[in-house]
């Protein structure tokens, strides 16, 4: 193997200046670590963690109006004021219809029961009298003695359902057609 040829520069007028340096700073590093080590103590101060005490939280209670009504609650009614406080019985006695699941094909609806417990209920079963009789996208048919009832998903009767969007409704801004 050949030695690494290093060409030599032709005029020698920036590489004495950086040899100098080169020089300099390998004995500042070899002073670094031949001279003593003297360093101030550090003084024993506790982290500002620890100097603080412990926060004081104050306990906040929430406004009993708003505490006793659930804001989740399907039937909840925008303006509904202190009426709206307690949930309607509607016709499946304070059942809500909360969703459709389905289950290798087969529709499934789940039942918000007034105790916020769930029931699961096929087409043909019955809860409290009420028979599941059909099982649409967004809405269930129950039927009791010659009784029919269809209730949209989330709602106690039909009357505290989504309207849902209307475009043919749809009033434009008058600040847009400036």
């Amino acid at each position: 193997m050949l030695p690494l040829r290093i060409p030599r520069p032709e005029r020698a007028d920036g590489t004495v200046l950086a040899a100098l340096l080169a020089v300099l700073l390998a004995l500042m590093l070899a002073a670094q670590f031949v001279l003593p080590q003297d360093r101030p103590a550090v003084p024993d101060v506790p982290p500002a963690a620890l100097r603080a005490g412990p926060v004081q939280i104050a306990v906040i209670s929430p406004d009993p109006a708003l505490s006793r009504r659930s804001i989740f609650q399907p039937t909840r009614l925008a303006g509904s004021g202190a009426a709206g406080l307690s949930v309607p019985a509607g016709p499946l006695d304070g059942a809500i219809p909360a969703g459709i699941v389905r289950v290798r094909g087969a529709a499934r609806l789940v039942l918000q029961t007034p105790d916020g417990g769930s029931v699961t209920l096929r087409p043909g079963q019955s809860w409290q009298g009420w028979r599941l009789t059909a099982i649409g996208t967004d809405e269930v048919r129950f039927a009791r003695g010659g009784e029919t009832v269809t209730l949209g998903l989330g709602a106690a009767t039909e009357s505290y359902s989504y309207p849902g969007y209307d475009p043919r409704g749809y009033q434009p801004n008058q600040a847009d057609e400036q």
